[in-house]
């Protein structure tokens, strides 16, 4: 095999496991959410709109819109709607140069939505507003949060599942 072929090869199985490392994390904190009672729909662009995968959207508003929704709408027990993106990061930190486009998009058409860090490193979860992260870049430890309501003892639970899955154990 030539060089330019192991690459792509290595590209390919470096995107699907950055992908699958996503998926889980979204998976966890759906079914966290869900046994803090929550109502959890998936909403984002690969879950609702899936058919659009194969139609070419321009480069412009409407597609910066579809290709930036966050990943779920939450409703609590008083019928509150809250959005939420959610992303794996091993060591807890958001790669703001790599991360940089789409949280900046998230920042400009989703600003109240929330930003779900999840990490193999303690707190697992890390939350903030998606317009304070964009000004502070600060996340907070998931027990800290306001409006997104998450028991601690729920958290040890699901934080335990990041380590199983994430570390192998």
């Amino acid at each position: 095999m030539d060089e330019e072929r192991i690459k792509k090869i290595k590209e390919r199985k470096a995107w699907s496991d950055s992908k699958l490392k996503g998926a889980m994390a979204e998976c966890i904190v759906e079914e966290m959410l869900r046994d803090s009672g929550y109502q959890v729909y998936r909403f984002g662009y690969e879950m609702v709109l899936q058919h659009l995968k194969g139609i070419k959207l321009e480069d412009n508003y409407v597609k910066r819109i579809i290709t930036g929704m966050p990943d779920f709408i939450i409703v609590d027990e008083n019928n509150c709607p809250n959005l939420l993106e959610v992303k794996y990061r091993k060591d807890g930190n958001l790669n703001l140069s790599k991360d940089k486009l789409r949280v900046f998009n998230l920042g400009k058409d989703w600003a109240e939505s929330r930003l779900m860090i999840v990490s193999l490193s303690k707190p697992h979860f890390q939350i903030s507003r998606v317009k304070e992260f964009v000004n502070s870049g600060k996340l907070f430890p998931l027990e800290d949060e306001k409006f997104i309501r998450v028991n601690k003892g729920i958290i040890e639970k699901y934080g335990y599942l990041v380590r199983k899955y994430f570390e192998g154990k």
